[in-house]
C-alpha cells in the first residue's frame, strides 16, 4: 500500500479551519558524487556503459519514498529530489564511475550517441529508498557484459545501507542515499579494473 504523507492530515486541517491553514514548503533535494580529485590525461580509449538497470515503478518519481513498519511505502510530496529517482540513479552511478575509472568514458543508458561499449553495466534494483528508522538502503542484482554480451563480472546480489543521522532529517537523508550508490559505485569500478587489467595482460 502507498501512502502520501501530508495528504490526508492537510485535508482533514482545511476542512477544520476552514481553508486558513497552509501547506509546508517543498523542499528539493539532489544525489552527491563520489569526488576523487582525479584529472583525466591523454586519449580515452574504453567506453563503459551504465544500464540499463530495471527499477521499480514507484522510483520514477521525484518524492523521498520511506518504507513503514507495516509494508506502506511513504511517498512524501514536500520532501523531492530534483529529478525522478530512475533518472538520478543512472546519471549518479555513471558521473561516480567517471571520477573513478581512469581511461574510460562512462555513458548512461539510454544510449543516443554511441555506436558499440566496451563494457556494460546492466541490473535490477530492488530498493533504493529509506527505512522508518533513516536507513538509506540500495538493493540491487547486477553484472557487466561485453559487447558481445559475454558476462566479465558475473551477476550478483548485493545491498548497501548507511545510517542517516536521524529519521525525518532529509539532508541527512539524501547524503545517506548518496552514499550507499557511492559504495555500490566503488565495488564496480573495482570489478571493472580488475577486467581491464586483465585484458591488458
Amino acid at each position: 500500500m502507498i501512502a502520501t504523507r501530508w495528504q490526508a492530515p492537510a485535508l482533514l486541517l482545511a476542512l477544520a479551519v476552514g481553508g486558513c491553514g497552509s501547506s509546508p514548503p517543498v523542499r528539493y533535494y539532489d544525489l552527491e558524487v563520489l569526488e576523487t580529485g582525479y584529472v583525466a590525461e591523454g586519449e580515452t580509449y574504453l567506453t563503459v556503459g551504465v544500464g540499463p538497470l530495471r527499477t521499480p515503478d514507484f522510483l520514477s518519481r521525484s518524492q523521498f519514498v520511506t518504507r513503514g513498519g507495516d509494508a506502506t511505502i511513504i511517498v512524501d510530496d514536500f520532501n523531492r529530489w530534483i529529478e525522478p529517482v530512475d533518472d538520478a540513479v543512472y546519471r549518479i552511478i555513471s558521473e561516480n564511475l567517471d571520477n573513478i575509472i581512469d581511461d574510460a568514458v562512462v555513458v548512461a543508458f539510454p544510449y543516443t550517441h554511441i555506436a558499440d561499449l566496451d563494457y556494460q553495466l546492466i541490473g535490477r534494483i530492488s530498493r533504493f529508498d529509506a527505512d522508518q528508522d533513516g536507513t538509506a538502503v540500495l538493493q540491487i542484482q547486477w553484472g557487466v557484459i561485453t559487447s558481445k554480451d559475454d558476462f566479465v563480472v558475473r551477476p550478483r546480489r548485493a545491498l548497501y545501507e548507511a545510517q542517516a543521522a536521524q529519521a525525518g532529517d532529509y539532508p541527512a537523508l539524501a547524503r545517506a542515499m548518496s552514499e550507499v550508490l557511492q559504495q555500490f559505485s566503488r565495488d564496480v569500478a573495482a570489478e571493472l579494473q580488475a577486467v581491464m587489467s586483465r585484458a591488458d595482460d
